[in-house]
């Protein structure tokens, strides 16, 4: 598209410079700035600290009824920096927003065109509290791009919620006073072992992974403290949060066997990723029109986790997937870094660019499909 290809000097420059100078997550500062201060030229309304997030941002452009939102993700990993590609999404989601602006301006289009500054995917993610807060309210879309080496459209996310299970013992001389002891470490193993007995009882999408972070300082004291962590995932909210009840159980089963005091300590947790069906077939039909091959999704969707679920929770999302390489890619890893700087990688760009403008596009051209895409929402 001609709104697309003006824009590809600059969108892989964007990409090449975010990707050059990786930031964790929260401390996307130059990232962030390179990208508002590029908005705020093309004429959007730039709003940061969004959330009390200091690299977030939100940049609007129009005040026309029908509102699509682009969200940007550009924060690295330690140690591989963009192992998860995402100076490809900023790219990709800054290719969008400008382009559909411009064309707001030359067609006189009935939208709103918003930009949104995502950091800290890696991390809790911000989209977590955005949804929360209300960041979403009025949006008609959300829809983002994220590099793979398959091109999918409807891959799901699974819910996630972080546990921790501490157990609080009594010390003793493990060979001389053992019977005066409380073993914390042996309330860990057996919710070890009470986990896997429940794992046979579970749906089979769900995943429960944890380590020992704690367990004692020596052989010959009764540990008096140790501590587990895990992550327990499901394909839907409501069987997370089912078995997660379960997973509780299973720790106060440890603690009541070994007389060890337990304190349970919820972290961080996304939902589950609901795609729009009618906003990805959209999507789907416009990819195809660019000469994209669409691979074949994987017999079980779960990709891991991310806040993009949180996002589909309160207005219809897509999430799609642009292949950036022939080879089998491995998430976070160096070699996938190099992929996401290498000409598949800025093909990807483009490509995920111009299938969200023609997408949007479709949208405010056609109100029936906007209200198809709510009534999909609405009924989920």
């Amino acid at each position: 598209m001609k709104e697309i290809e003006e824009l590809k000097p600059l969108l892989y420059s964007v990409s090449k410079e975010i990707f050059e100078n990786p930031e964790t997550a929260y401390k996307e500062y130059r990232s962030s700035k390179i990208l508002t201060e590029i908005l705020k030229k093309e004429g959007f309304n730039v709003e940061k600290n969004i959330c009390g997030y200091e690299t977030a941002f939100i940049a609007k452009y129009g005040e026309g009824d029908v509102k699509i939102a682009f969200l940007a993700e550009y924060d690295a990993l330690p140690g591989i920096g963009h192992g998860c590609g995402h100076n490809i999404i900023a790219s990709a989601s800054l290719g969008a927003g400008i382009a559909l602006k411009r064309l707001i301006e030359k067609e006189n289009l009935n939208a709103t065109v918003y930009v949104i500054g995502c950091p800290g995917e890696e991390a809790e993610g911000a989209k977590v509290k955005f949804a929360e807060e209300g960041i979403f309210k009025g949006i008609d879309v959300a829809m983002m791009i994220h590099p793979s080496d398959k091109t999918l459209i409807k891959e799901k996310f699974l819910a996630i919620k972080e546990v921790r299970f501490k157990f609080y013992g009594r010390a003793s001389h493990a060979a001389a006073s053992p019977e005066k002891g409380i073993n914390a470490l042996d309330g860990v193993i057996l919710t070890y072992n009470n986990i896997n007995a429940l794992r046979q009882h579970l749906r089979e999408d769900v995943r429960i992974h944890g380590i020992i972070t704690e367990g004692g300082s020596a052989p010959n004291i009764v540990p008096e403290y140790a501590e587990a962590y895990f992550f327990v995932r499901a394909t839907d909210n409501e069987y997370l949060e089912e078995t997660l009840k379960k997973v509780k159980k299973c720790a106060e089963g440890a603690a009541l066997a070994t007389g060890a005091k337990l304190e349970i300590e919820l972290g961080k947790g996304y939902k589950a990723f609901y795609p729009n069906n009618t906003l990805a077939e959209v999507f789907e039909k416009n990819l195809k029109s660019l000469g994209i091959k669409i691979d074949e999704p994987k017999e079980f969707g779960g990709l891991g986790s991310s806040d993009i679920g949180d996002v589909s929770c309160v207005v219809p999302t897509i999430h799609p997937f642009i292949s950036i390489s022939d080879k089998e890619l491995r998430l976070h890893s160096k070699e996938f870094a190099e992929a996401s700087i290498s000409e598949r990688g800025n093909n990807a760009i483009i490509i995920g660019a111009e299938a969200m403008l023609l997408t949007s596009l479709d949208i405010i051209k056609n109100p029936d499909l906007l209200k198809r895409i709510k009534e999909e929402f609405v009924s989920r």
